[in-house]
Parts: C-alpha cells; sequence; structure tokens
C-alpha cells in the first residue's frame, strides 16, 4: 500500500529543521527503498521549509504511522500538524 505522510511545522519551529537535519537524512536512508518520492513544503515567498509530504510504500497503516513518527523532526516537536492516509493514484503520470 502507499502511504501519504503529510505534516505542517509548527508556528517558529521551522528553524529547528537545519540543527536536526542530518540525523532526519540518517533516519530516511533506512527507508530509501520505500519512499517514492518526498520533500518539503516551501513558504511562497521566503522559499523556507514549512512543512514535507512522502508518499512510502508500508504493509500497514501502523507501519506507515511508525515511519512519521520515527523521524527525528517529529520527535523534536516541529511539526503542529502529522497526518497518514492510504493513497491511491487515479491519475497523472508517476509510474510506481
Amino acid at each position: 500500500m502507499i502511504f501519504v505522510v503529510h505534516r505542517i511545522d509548527a508556528p517558529g519551529r521551522s528553524g529547528e529543521r537545519g540543527r536536526l537535519r542530518a540525523a532526519h537524512l540518517d533516519y530516511l536512508r533506512q527507508f530509501e527503498d520505500r519512499i517514492l518520492a518526498a520533500g518539503p513544503y516551501c513558504d511562497p515567498d521566503t522559499g523556507e521549509d514549512r512543512g514535507s509530504m512522502f508518499l512510502i510504500e508500508c504493509d500497514t497503516p501502523a507501519q506507515a504511522r511508525a515511519f512519521a513518527q520515527g523521524d527525528p523532526f517529529t520527535g523534536a516537536g516541529i511539526f503542529a500538524e502529522l497526518q497518514v492516509w492510504e493513497w491511491k493514484r487515479r491519475l497523472g503520470s508517476l509510474v510506481f
């Protein structure tokens, strides 16, 4: 199954990303074979990261939630909003 992990930064917490980026990227490397797409949401005026989205293959919703909760960014309380949804491609050119 494919899941969307959607995260929006809490006000004033985006600046902590730099301090935790190395740990965050180390964590994500464990899932390189499951992450289909990932990247930040960027503020259209400043270009600064304000959240992020992942498309990830997991066997269960619990596994997708565990992926999201295990990220050092999550543990540091950077996100005001974190949602995990099963996703089904209906249109578009993404090929998995």
